[in-house]
C-alpha cells in the first residue's frame, strides 16, 4: 500500500460543526421532500380538507336521520 503523500490536517471544530449543519439540513429536506410527496398522494386518493370535512358531515348527518 502507498504512502500518504500528503498529511492530512486535523478539521477545525468550525468545519466540523458546519458539515454537521449540512448533514442536518440535507436530512430535514430529504425528509420534507417524502412528506409532500406523501401529501399530494393522500389529496390525489382521498381529497382535500374540505371534501373530507363534506363526507364526514355527510355520514354523520345521514346517521342522525336514521
Amino acid at each position: 500500500m502507498p504512502a500518504d503523500p500528503a498529511p492530512r490536517r486535523p478539521l477545525s471544530a468550525a468545519c466540523l460543526a458546519a458539515n454537521g449543519a449540512l448533514s442536518l439540513l440535507n436530512l430535514g429536506c430529504h425528509l420534507l421532500d417524502r412528506q409532500v410527496e406523501r401529501l399530494a398522494l393522500d389529496f390525489e386518493r382521498h381529497g382535500g380538507f374540505t371534501e373530507r370535512l363534506h363526507r364526514v358531515r355527510s355520514v354523520s348527518r345521514d346517521q342522525a336521520d336514521a
